[in-house]
């Protein structure tokens, strides 16, 4: 969410047309924003809660502003008087779908800030159809349907790759994502030991090499993975990098033959979007937004099934045709994901609320 909310904004101050943007920031400008061309108001508080209980609702009708977008959190469930028309980013509904891996704290507070939120807002903007659909599911209020708009993600700026880290080599299957439940570590594991075992396979030929290739994790530990990382450590075949920087990302990308993505839900999928702009394929779960995002670039499978995973993984290292079909694809409908297809869209909406053509904006 932090990234959607610094690449949009900063795409929209680079593509702003004359109008004005005012940055609201917690303590200091993030880093991605440091050198936008606009105004920064900043806060006094950084906790999240203080944030939205006490300094936005106080700062909102001083701010002067014709419209004010939300691209990190909800707005602030109670709004003053003058407060301009509010546009909200609704990532994805995962503490809704999958409430069993959210942490309770977020569960909690998207259940108390949410609803009220689109109630008042002016516009509601998700990354997908697929959120669009589950988020008028399950808030069926009046009205809601007509102020909700689809404004996909785009990809980041392209980094020059760095060196691979030692001892991988190209042609390796990728898992990129924080070590949480939702991104189910614990089933592609399975998945990945019953490709190694299997009897009788295809054999697979990867950049020279025969065998089934290293299965890379890259992701920070997040919360609830409980005995995960031991699970990967002691996993033979599989190398967990952890957290790694973005020449460091684009490496593993470049050299990648797969993205294992078997998500249980996903608002959108960035690390996808990120491999298919590569012409990786990928293996992807059903649910949430993956689906719709892959479209002819990736074979996706039940995410519940570890057998359903460890054969789509099989099939597409076993076919060479099928892993540059897919790739190919993959590249020709990531051309369309940028953040200033997103900040022109976004820009429309906002001038939309504001009810003219260059306005100033918080």
């Amino acid at each position: 969410m932090l990234t959607v909310a610094v690449e949009l904004s900063r795409a929209l101050v680079a593509n702003r047309s004359g109008d004005d943007f005012v940055l609201l920031c917690s303590r200091e400008r993030p880093e991605g924003l440091q050198g936008a061309d606009c105004e920064a108001v900043l806060s006094p508080y950084r906790h999240e809660l203080a944030l939205k209980s006490r300094w936005i609702p106080a700062i909102e009708p001083k701010l002067q502003s014709d419209a004010i977008l939300y691209p990190y959190w909800p707005s602030p469930p109670v709004r003053r008087p003058g407060a301009p028309p509010a546009a909200i980013f609704v990532h994805d509904l995962a503490f809704r779908i999958r409430p069993a891996e959210v942490p309770w704290q977020q569960r909690l507070y998207f259940r108390t800030v949410l609803p009220p939120a689109l109630r008042g807002a002016a516009a509601v903007l998700v990354p997908s159809e697929s959120t669009r659909r589950d988020l008028l599911k399950l808030y069926p209020i009046p009205g809601l349907e007509q102020r909700v708009e689809v404004i996909s993600e785009g990809l980041p700026p392209a980094v020059d790759p760095g060196p691979l880290p030692e001892g991988i080599e190209p042609g390796f299957i990728l898992a990129v994502g924080t070590v949480e439940p939702r991104k189910n570590y614990a089933r592609l594991l399975v998945a990945y030991r019953q490709l190694r075992g299997r009897h009788g396979s295809l054999p697979f030929i990867i950049n020279g090499r025969p065998g089934v290739p290293e299965l890379v994790i890259a992701g920070r530990p997040g919360w609830a993975y409980g005995d995960t990382l031991q699970r990967i450590a002691s996993e033979p075949g599989v190398r967990y990098l952890g957290h790694v920087d973005e020449p460091t990302l684009a490496a593993l990308y470049a050299a990648a033959s797969v993205l294992a993505f078997p998500s249980l839900y996903e608002g959108f999928g960035l690390p996808l979007l990120e491999a298919m702009a590569r012409g990786i394929p990928a293996v992807v779960g059903t649910a949430g937004a993956l689906p719709e995002l892959a479209l002819g670039a990736a074979i996706s499978v039940d995410a519940d099934d570890s057998n359903a995973i460890a054969g789509a993984l099989e099939r597409l290292l076993a076919d060479d045709g099928l892993r540059i079909k897919l790739g190919e694809e993959g590249k020709r409908r990531a051309k369309g994901y940028t953040w200033a297809n997103a900040a022109r869209s976004t820009l429309a909406v906002l001038r939309r609320i504001g009810q003219g053509s260059e306005r100033k904006v918080a």
